[in-house]
């Protein structure tokens, strides 16, 4: 394509800009007789601005064809997939086996999942942080994957051994031994899935995620239904696993040479191993909090409300939470693309990702408050009764979650430590505090009031903030 100057934006080719050209057309459509055609390449360089593609400019980095976020949106529909399918897992799954069997392989997959999630120490942001601007890309995700392996297997066969005093019920169904077995295959097998997710998004491959989660989803439904012909108790669980190490031996041996083929960075910044410590200690502590906000809430629902209550914030924290996992993978995507970006950069990428994830939440959330009672009838009226306005408030919240959530996002590519300890931290103490004012006053509405106001605060702060710099 033909070079624009910098200077005055003219389109030219070998010193002949396009204003010139232009002008010789023009004299020879007034009646002037042209030039010598060896002295004229006005054709050629005529045909080359009309025939190839100009640089769209901003335009073509805010679309949704630009890699953040068309790796973004990949991501989100990864989760909305999964959530999906795995609905779809859990029906089957109570259709096909006994309540209590149900009931157990359950629990053990959620501990699995639970401790899996705690042993990779939010590795996964360090890896989508670190490696785009690293020519050790290799070096990291393996040592990554190692922490984060040894972590589980300590975790997993911690909460084996103890099982007999927090899971007695599960000791008790298929005896120590396998229990142990299970949690020392299972936990560290789920910590690299989750990490493997990190490092395909790092080398700018989100879109294999999507196909990765699919590819899980349907295993897993797969062997549930083998298990269920079998007639294997232990069958849901042990599925569960086998569908995640095929996935993962599969995932882990492309990305082993994906990354050692893939080009060298645009830009390279030494990453010591300080810097991957003193990031992932401010990246965790603010998870913590994050986490305790998320999971911690329905433990301090029961305690006020009780456990009907609880059972319907529990439903419905699941649906509203989909529109959070929006902003989550979007913020992601802005985070591998824009690893060295410097700070004016950064601040434009997050932006554009608070417009994207705006475009997506805005519409759905608006639309499922408006039919939350209809959504929670499908799941019974009581849920539909008591729980309504809980879902319109948490839906609601999902928006100005974009704020806060894009902030601890762009906090990342900066590593600006103060950032992503001190918001979730504000956040979480606003929502437990909310909960624990106005859930006796008013039920578990309140939960959904402290989360709509919790948001609300501290997206204002932030934009104050902004607005002041």
């Amino acid at each position: 394509m033909a070079p624009i100057d910098a200077t005055s934006g003219k389109l030219s080719r070998g010193g002949t800009d396009l204003h010139a050209v232009t002008s010789g057309v023009g004299r020879m459509m007034g009646g002037v007789p042209p030039p010598p055609p060896r002295e004229v390449d006005a054709p050629t360089v005529v045909f080359e601005a009309l025939t190839e593609p100009l640089p769209l400019g901003a335009a073509a980095q805010d679309g949704w064809r630009a890699p953040q976020h068309r790796d973004g949106m990949a991501l989100v529909l990864s989760s909305a997939a999964s959530s999906g399918i795995g609905m779809l897992f859990w029906v089957l799954a109570a259709r096909l086996f006994d309540p209590t069997v149900v009931g157990l392989n359950s629990t053990a997959i959620s501990a699995m999942t639970l401790l899996g999630s705690a042993a990779h120490l939010n590795l996964g942001n360090a890896i989508l942080r670190f490696v785009p601007v690293t020519d050790r890309r290799g070096v990291i995700v393996a040592g990554c994957f190692a922490v984060g392996i040894g972590v589980a297997m300590v975790l997993g066969l911690g909460f084996a051994a103890g099982a007999g005093v927090w899971a007695p019920e599960l000791v008790d169904a298929v005896g120590l031994p396998a229990l142990m077995i299970f949690f020392l295959i299972s936990t560290p097998l789920y910590t690299v899935f989750v990490l493997q997710d990190a490092a395909l998004t790092a080398i700018k491959r989100a879109d294999l995620v999507l196909w990765e989660n699919l590819a899980f989803s349907l295993l897993k439904v797969a062997l549930l239904v083998a298990a269920a012909w079998l007639a294997l108790e232990s069958g849901i669980a042990i599925g569960w696993v086998v569908a995640t190490l095929l996935v993962v031996l599969g995932v882990t041996g492309w990305l082993s040479r994906a990354v050692r083929k893939a080009p060298p960075p645009t830009v390279v910044q030494p990453v010591t191993v300080r810097d991957l410590g003193e990031f992932v200690g401010a990246d965790y502590a603010g998870n913590i909090f994050w986490q305790a906000a998320v999971f911690g809430l329905p433990l301090v629902v029961i305690n006020l409300a009780g456990a009907d209550g609880a059972a319907v914030y529990g439903v419905v924290w699941q649906i509203a939470f989909a529109f959070y996992l929006v902003a989550i993978g979007m913020g992601k995507s802005m985070v591998a693309h824009n690893a060295a970006a410097d700070q004016a950069a950064a601040d434009r990428a997050r932006r554009g990702m608070e417009r994207k994830a705006l475009t997506l939440i805005v519409p759905g959330a608006v639309v499922t408050a408006l039919a939350s009672y209809p959504i929670l009838w499908v799941f019974g009226g009581t849920y539909a009764q008591t729980g309504t306005l809980l879902l319109a408030l948490l839906v609601l919240s999902a928006i100005p979650n974009v704020v806060t959530n894009s902030t601890v996002w762009e906090a990342r590519v900066r590593r600006h430590r103060p950032v992503l300890v001190g918001l979730p931290a504000g956040l979480c103490a606003l929502v437990m505090i909310g909960t624990f004012v106005l859930v006796p006053m008013m039920g578990i509405t309140g939960a959904g009031w402290a989360w709509l106001g919790a948001q609300c605060v501290v997206a204002a702060g932030v934009l104050l903030r902004r607005r002041m710099a």
